[in-house]
């Protein structure tokens, strides 16, 4: 059914680029000085072929196409629209149409994304409010509000998030560093410790084909909290789990046929793709890594709306009201 609503979603897109002056291009996603034909643009604008569009110094523009393929400009300058269009490559890949597909319909949704992620029960996630430890990974949890095990991609990075979950227990101005360590999760070597590093953010990428971790089917995870006093704060241990090899190999083979051109949205792309196998920790990687490379307010929403639905968010604290 969700496959259907998206496909829907996306030909009444298509439909109306085609209505409206068979207009080529979509504005996904937008930040800085980008105009067309003179005037700003915003998202959702509808690019023809007879226009052309300025970006300015440190802007940003992420464009969509008719064919589903995508587009992102960040050098300073002027564009024709017909020349945006002969980049555009003519080869169909059902695959990555179909994941295209995904994220445009979910960008550009009329609904602010509301109808992606009210669409059932979210699996393996609750609200973090029922867990008491004062430390927790942006992993998905149990019933307890203990982190489960998260399936993984042999030999890909992943990026391990974390948040105080009560900070009338823990003052993060008083925090010095986090105590990341990682175990051996094999039975013969269980909790061997095999990585260990500080770090004054609050998050880690780890890549799972190093040395250190290829060998490990299964690995276990814990952050420390350092106060500047010298009190520690631990989060619960979880755990990640590789793929068997026929699944991995699989997926691999699948992922392949995605975009590989290191885009913010081609990202996404493999974010949406990862979420659907299932494998969270491979798709928040995405995320932080589409992020990385362009911070547009549209991306970073469409990231934290992933991040609120899975559970995987800090907990935010109410605002008190008051009446008139």
């Amino acid at each position: 059914m969700r496959i259907f609503k998206t496909s829907i979603s996306l030909f009444t897109l298509l439909l109306l680029m085609h209505t409206y002056g068979h207009a080529q291009f979509m504005v996904l996603g937008s930040k800085g000085d980008n105009k067309v034909d003179g005037q700003p643009l915003k998202i959702g604008t509808l690019l023809q072929l007879t226009q052309t569009i300025t970006v300015g110094n440190g802007a940003y523009l992420g464009l969509a196409h008719t064919s589903k393929k995508t587009i992102e400009l960040k050098k300073a300058g002027t564009y024709k629209i017909s020349d945006l269009e002969k980049q555009i490559a003519n080869a169909n890949n059902d695959l990555a149409d179909r994941y295209a597909s995904f994220v445009i319909s979910e960008l550009t949704s009329d609904d602010g994304n509301t109808s992606r992620f009210n669409r059932g029960a979210k699996t393996g996630s609750v609200t973090r409010d029922v867990s008491k430890k004062p430390l927790l990974f942006m992993m998905p949890v149990d019933e307890n509000g203990i982190s489960k095990t998260s399936k993984v991609l042999a030999g890909s990075k992943i990026t391990i998030g974390w948040f105080i979950n009560k900070p009338e227990e823990i003052n993060e101005d008083n925090i010095e560093s986090y105590r990341f360590i990682i175990k051996d999760g094999s039975p013969e070597n269980i909790g061997n410790t095999i990585f260990e590093t500080s770090t004054s953010d609050k998050k880690l990428t780890i890549d799972l084909a190093d040395n250190k971790f290829k060998r490990n089917k299964t690995l276990l995870y814990q952050v420390e909290a350092v106060a500047k006093s010298g009190e520690k704060f631990s989060s619960p241990e979880a755990m990640l789990k590789k793929l068997g090899s026929k699944e991995n190999y699989m997926i691999s083979q699948e992922l392949k046929e995605l975009p590989q051109e290191e885009t913010a949205i081609n990202n996404l792309i493999k974010a949406k793709f990862f979420e659907e196998k299932g494998l969270i920790a491979n798709a928040i990687n995405m995320y932080e890594e589409a992020i990385s490379i362009s911070d547009v307010p549209q991306y970073r929403a469409y990231y934290n709306d992933f991040l609120d639905f899975y559970g995987l968010s800090k907990p935010k604290v109410p605002t008190a009201s008051t009446e008139d």
